[in-house]
């Protein structure tokens, strides 16, 4: 078994899942790179679409938060993240878009502070991209990043008061997001 990112990635991943059993929905796992021209993979976990009733939005959502947490903690600059549990999960590939924005926008917006400062979305599927692009292009920004003080519990996806999505603060450190369409060849 090869890939990508090398036999000692998949030897890697595959000790994890012995040692640590699988992943549920919205966890992830973080391994070395292998081959891969990156610090490291983070592996995460989205969840099975059955209808929506199952909490399937939060696990997506968690996914995305967790991932870039990790990358945070790692010290990357850079995070990709693409469409998860829009593929072969049959998350609907509107929805899966529009939390993956929105979870990479809150992180970013939450946590003003971290060193992420770079979200490239990435898909081998030119339909999904524009999927991406679409939902990018009809997002908001935040008037006030952060939690609001004394509620520590907050939803983690709550309301947020509109503000176009290009309008941009380069004295503020906003993040950079870049749609990126990879192909198979």
């Amino acid at each position: 078994m090869d890939f990508e990112g090398g036999s000692e990635l998949v030897k890697e991943c595959l000790m994890h899942v012995k040692l640590e059993g699988k992943l549920l929905p919205g966890q992830v796992f973080v391994s070395t790179p292998g081959r891969l021209p990156c610090k490291a993979v983070i592996h995460a976990v989205g969840p099975l679409w059955r209808g929506g009733g199952r909490d399937e939005e939060n696990k997506l959502y968690a996914a995305v938060s967790q991932s870039m947490e990790e990358a945070a903690q790692r010290g990357c600059h850079t995070i990709a993240i693409p469409a998860i549990s829009a593929g072969i999960f049959k998350f609907p590939p509107d929805r899966a878009t529009e939390i993956i924005l929105s979870a990479s926008r809150d992180y970013l917006t939450d946590q003003s502070g971290t060193c992420l400062k770079e979200v490239h979305i990435v898909d081998t599927d030119p339909q999904v991209m524009s999927r991406f692009e679409s939902q990018l292009k009809s997002m908001t920004l935040p008037s006030e990043p952060g939690p609001e003080e004394g509620h520590p519990e907050s939803v983690v996806r709550r309301p947020r008061a509109p503000r176009n999505v290009d309008q941009t603060d380069s004295a503020s450190g906003e993040c950079t997001v870049l749609l990126t369409c990879l192909y198979n060849s």
